[in-house]
């Protein structure tokens, strides 16, 4: 995968999508991220420095509508290390209009030779009429908070910080600050956006459209050079080569990268690595990732495109979503489109459904020649942290995985009579616990890495898969268990309040699917199913009278591939599932036989000691049935003898017997017997 490549392709695309209506700034253009109710009425509003009056008024709410965002020029804030110059805000970023951004736009217009210009006299003008206190360093400066215009002289301010304002000892929040100014009682009211501007004798001046304004924010973010560093560059070399493009040109630079988002799509794959062919002809050569100013603007319209068409959810983490054609030549519509059934395949409960969205699509064939890459990922708003990058999945490869896990389901509903069990490529992510604090989810690692096996056909051990197994019954049955559910909330445990035996169900076969369809992907280090010809089973062989409920498990069971000591298991669980009922139809709701067994793992010797109390309460219920006799009947004929070797590890044991306790649970058989 060639990030930079595919990013600066869906920029270019943009670009020249929009050409007739785009402005050298609108790659630069963000959203704003107040997330509206249906109800609601969202408003921009004016942050008025009012000459006249010598005050600063909030005032001429507008209806709020996307096209203001480029009319005002809204470029969101600036990234934490640079100085913040940029005027239109977002309402919860009032805080920056009140204190450092006039002095970091004028210490900008300085750095970038307009210290003359009308906008800096403008400052100092402000400044001169006690508006503003300019500083001389980075993040100084702040507004006068004396010539806010209230409704009330009695209203003082006496503190602020980044998220809060503290008028007369109560704090608001900068949009109940608005609502407070305005006398506003509706909560449906919404202010997003904060617009300054200056009112003089003679106009108005909207500071965001001020060409020097303009001209700043093109120079601190490379979209424009002066002619005397174009005269410069064609002097001092004929040009280096731009990674992006691979053309050599003039002002090709790295110091393009430095101006990214850090918190975007062009910082994951940016570098300080030195390029060693530099140090031979520095005038040739200039850091890794150095590009021109087109490829710079690609960059960035590519950013923004895939931040909003091209971000997904994997395990409850952000996710770039990045097709690329592997023949044929970039097409936008295409990539779009395979992006939105990629990322349903991730939040699609079945896989039915995703293979009869794409089979209604006829050229879904056709996009097999494309590749699809995921960049996982967590922000804070200042920085990118990578949680992990699959590349290079082949489109056909999601066809495979969704039908084999569809086959799978549909086998094991037929023997079950199951009509309520859903299983998708997001059932890993329900299936494999994940541990959260305040920060967000502590182990995910572990499934990315388990997508990514999957996904990119590495090898997947099989133990794993049954300590997965036995971690999710204990974890999730613990919190069942609890007053109050607290964690591991990725198992949808709140679905299963009171019955617990349809999360052990839910879990158990959702593990058998994985695991067949794993294994059918020849992606596991050992086999876990064991498939023999067609010929006379065991129970066939030893022809006993046995009912017609053991004859569909003996099925089942051969079906499923599962070895005479599995098997065992199996029927060690279904005698589990006679006691938890018994037990429940004596009003112990909690059903205690399920307690007395180890879900991080049983010994052969657990095994046996867990029948024996399985027998006791047998008795003690007075559930001694034939039906119970012919289970353990099977128990012990695929049991055998104490001294052979037991060939199953602890996990896998665990996952058997559940196997034969959700048997139970997944069919009618206990009405009929």
């Amino acid at each position: 995968m060639n990030l930079p490549q595919i990013t600066a392709q869906i920029g270019k695309h943009q670009i020249q999508k929009q050409r007739q209506k785009q402005t050298p700034l609108t790659s630069l253009i963000k959203k704003t991220k107040i997330k509206l109710k249906e109800n609601d009425k969202p408003y921009a509003l004016f942050m008025t420095f009012d000459l006249l009056t010598q005050q600063i008024k909030f005032e001429n709410p507008i209806p709020y509508t996307e096209s203001l965002l480029e009319r005002y020029l809204y470029l969101g804030n600036n990234s934490a290390n640079s100085l913040q110059s940029y005027l239109v805000r977002q309402v919860d970023s009032l805080h920056y209009l009140l204190t450092s951004v006039w002095n970091d736009l004028y210490l900008a217009l300085i750095q970038n030779e307009l210290s003359e210009s009308e906008l800096a006299i403008l400052l100092r003008l402000l400044e001169s009429n006690t508006l503003i206190k300019l500083g001389t360093k980075k993040g100084e400066g702040r507004v006068n908070l004396e010539k806010i215009d209230f409704l009330s002289n009695d209203w003082v301010i006496e503190s602020i910080d980044k998220k809060t304002i503290n008028i007369n000892g109560k704090n608001y929040n900068y949009e109940q600050f608005i609502h407070l100014l305005f006398d506003d009682q509706n909560k449906q009211n919404r202010y997003l956006l904060i617009i300054p501007k200056i009112r003089t004798e003679q106009n108005e001046i909207i500071l965001s459209q001020h060409q020097d304004y303009i001209q700043l924010v093109m120079k601190i973010n490379n979209l424009s050079k002066s002619i005397d560093d174009s005269e410069k560059t064609q002097k001092k070399d004929e040009g280096r080569i731009c990674y992006i493009c691979n053309q050599r040109k003039e002002n090709v630079s790295s110091s393009y990268t430095t101006k990214f988002s850090r918190s975007g799509i062009n910082k994951i794959f940016t570098t300080t690595t030195i390029n060693s062919s530099r140090d031979l002809n520095k005038i040739r050569y200039d850091d890794a990732y150095s590009i021109c100013p087109d490829c710079y603007q690609d960059l960035l319209a590519g950013e923004g495109i895939i931040q909003e068409k091209f971000q997904g959810m994997i395990a409850g983490e952000r996710t770039f979503i990045l097709p690329e054609g592997l023949f044929t030549v970039f097409d936008y519509e295409n990539l779009a489109k395979i992006k939105d059934n990629i990322d349903f395949a991730f939040k699609s409960s079945e896989a039915k459904d995703w293979l009869e969205r794409i089979e209604a699509e006829a050229d879904w064939l056709e996009e097999n020649h494309y590749m699809v890459n995921f960049v996982i990922y967590r922000t804070d708003g200042n920085s990118v942290t990578i949680l992990e990058v699959i590349e290079d999945v082949p489109v056909f490869r999601f066809t495979k995985i969704m039908n084999l896990i569809q086959q799978n389901v549909s086998n094991l509903k037929e023997n079950l009579k199951n009509n309520h069990l859903h299983v998708s490529l997001d059932s890993i992510y329900r299936v494999i616990p994940v541990k959260e604090n305040d920060k967000g989810q502590v182990d995910i690692g572990r499934v990315l890495s388990f997508y990514k096996a999957i996904l990119s056909g590495h090898l997947i051990e099989r133990e794993t898969i049954f300590k997965y197994f036995s971690e999710a019954l204990d974890k999730g049955l613990k919190q069942l268990w609890k007053k109050k559910i607290d964690n591991y909330k990725n198992l949808d445990l709140f679905r299963y309040l009171g019955k617990e035996d349809f999360f052990i169900e839910k879990i158990t076969m959702t593990y058998l699917i994985l695991m067949k369809t794993i294994q059918q992907l020849l992606i596991l280090d050992k086999p876990i199913f064991q498939y023999e010809q067609k010929g006379e089973s065991d129970l066939d062989k030893e022809k006993p009278n046995f009912n017609d409920s053991i004859q569909t498990m003996e099925k089942f069971l051969e079906k499923q591939g599962f070895s005479r000591q599995a098997k065992a298991l199996f029927y060690l669980g279904t005698l589990v599932n006679l006691v938890a009922l018994a037990q429940y139809q004596k009003e112990h709701e909690s059903k205690p036989i399920l307690r007395k067994i180890q879900f991080q793992g049983m010994s052969p010797n657990d095994i046996l000691r867990l029948y024996e109390e399985v027998v006791e309460k047998l008795r003690q219920y007075n559930k001694l049935t034939l039906f119970a006799e012919l289970l353990m009947n099977r128990f012990h004929a695929y049991y055998g003898n104490l001294e052979q070797k037991w060939n199953l590890s602890e996990h896998a044991n665990v996952f058997y017997l559940m196997s034969g306790y959700s048997y139970m649970t997944g069919t009618k058989m206990l009405e009929n017997e």
